[in-house]
């Protein structure tokens, strides 16, 4: 149940992140909104799973499993942690109306985000005790 809830707060977001990008010209009221929600939504997630992962006894311990070798998934890790870096940068200028630099970084950041994403949906599976 825990990768479910991963997956679900994931989607969201993600969703969101396209919502607000969808809105980035025509309404930036829904723009921010979509936008911070969907960095909402990714820190909840994040925050559940790092949790679940140092404080709760691992990931193993709440039935989540990696599929592929461990080379793979901490290549995953490192593009997440990129992908979270980016999302918060890009909140901040969003935040300070910085918007040149954070137009810019909307080409680095879906793309990445949305390859962290789906891949994450492969690497990892759940299974019952």
């Amino acid at each position: 149940m825990p990768l479910f809830w991963i997956n679900l707060l994931m989607t969201v977001s993600i969703c969101f992140f396209y919502l607000g990008y969808a809105f980035r010209k025509q309404n930036t009221n829904l723009h921010r909104l979509f936008g911070l929600s969907g960095v909402v939504f990714n820190l909840l997630a994040a925050a559940y799973l790092l949790l679940i992962k140092y404080a709760l006894g691992g990931i193993t311990n709440h039935q989540i499993y990696p599929v592929a070798p461990d080379y793979i998934i901490h290549t995953h890790r490192f593009f997440a942690s990129l992908a979270l870096i980016l999302m918060l940068i890009m909140g901040f200028l969003g935040w300070k109306r910085k918007r040149k630099l954070h137009v810019k970084l909307h080409y680095i950041f879906l793309p990445l985000y949305t390859i962290v994403y789906i891949s994450g949906l492969f690497l990892f599976q759940s299974r019952p005790l």
